[in-house]
């Protein structure tokens, strides 16, 4: 049964009180929102922007064969965008300013009728770490406004790479993020379960102790591990001894070990490695598998260019995925300051 959404939040609800739920990355989408990269900020990409631009298209055109791809383009270079992306791809003009759209866009919930709302977070670059752009500041209700869906703002301050959800009402998300005074200065993580709840239907909140050093995101969860179906997930470790980021893998997989979701089951893990073994020298590099895109039948996975990595996730994927043709897009023209194709992409639910 439908219900008068726009009707509903205006006296006040919230998609959770509505019984609204942020779908599983698994279930069927309509389309695979992304933000053209452009100049915006002249020591953000500099003359790496023609490569960058180039690794967004080829990421941008395997997810295209699987399903729609959409891509807002700030008006000023919506001819760049359109003339550089395959025609398969929409370009649509909207004031953006940022290539990470996981983190600067909307994130979408639904009822068990498939009534879809936008469900905005605040977005401050990262726990106001850059000067903020109207364009990223306003994008994430601008495009729920497009698209002429009802629109819910949280007072969270977080992004869509900080949280993750399996479709039932369990949400994981790291303390290092949500809980930073960067964010949500003052807010406990009682606090923050309650408005994840309100956002995005969040029953059960597990939380893992994230990553201090990762000094961008302050250690999304997207970089950590992806959900597989309900009750399961891939886990990445590091198994180098001497590499730094172990300890971080093994702190955050110690406290996931033995949880259980909003439905009282145990969550099983399937581990893999990491990409430890590429070092471009950038203390920002994304070196993560599970930030990858998993689309309607495909999944498009990073490569770094180390085969004895690249080729044991893509066995990883196919083990745990066998349904779903498994592309691998190299992602080292992108990786190097603080992202991956997970961050660059945000799925519409069908």
């Amino acid at each position: 049964m439908t219900i008068d959404i726009k009707a509903e939040l205006s006296a006040g609800k919230t998609p959770g009180e509505l019984g609204f739920v942020m779908p599983a990355e698994t279930a069927r989408h309509a389309a695979c929102w992304m933000a053209w990269v452009h100049d915006d900020h002249a020591d953000t990409w500099g003359a790496e922007l023609p490569q960058v631009q180039g690794a967004f298209v080829e990421i941008a055109t395997a997810i295209s064969q699987f399903e729609r791809v959409r891509v807002v383009a700030h008006p000023e270079v919506f001819d760049e965008a359109r003339k550089l992306l395959p025609p398969q791809v929409d370009v649509i003009a909207l004031a953006q300013d940022d290539l990470w759209f996981r983190d600067t866009g909307p994130l979408f919930v639904q009822n068990e009728a498939g009534q879809t709302i936008g469900s905005n977070l605040i977005f401050n670059n990262w726990g106001d770490k850059f000067p903020i752009e109207p364009g990223d500041r306003d994008i994430g209700a601008n495009l729920i406004n497009h698209l002429d869906l009802p629109l819910f703002q949280s007072p969270l301050c977080g992004e869509g790479g900080g949280l993750i959800s399996d479709g039932r009402g369990t949400v994981i998300t790291t303390e290092t993020c949500f809980l930073n005074p960067n964010r949500n200065a003052g807010m406990t993580k009682a606090d923050v379960e309650r408005e994840l709840f309100h956002a995005i239907g969040a029953r059960k909140v597990i939380w893992l102790p994230g990553d201090t050093e990762e000094w961008i995101t302050d250690g999304h969860i997207d970089g950590v591990l992806t959900f597989v179906k309900p009750g399961h997930v891939i886990f990445e470790d590091n198994p180098d001894d001497n590499h730094p980021h172990q300890k971080v893998c093994r702190e955050n997989l110690k406290a996931l070990k033995g949880q259980t979701d909003a439905d009282g089951n145990e969550i099983e893990i399937t581990l893999m490695n990491e990409a430890y073994l590429y070092d471009d020298g950038s203390d920002a590099s994304a070196t993560s598998y599970v930030n990858c895109y998993i689309a309607n039948g495909g999944i498009v996975l990073p490569k770094f260019g180390t085969p004895e990595t690249d080729e044991a996730a893509v066995d990883v994927f196919r083990q745990v995925f066998p349904e779903r043709k498994i592309v691998q897009v190299d992602i080292r023209n992108v990786c190097w300051n603080g992202g991956g194709i997970h961050c660059m992409t945000q799925q519409q639910p069908a």
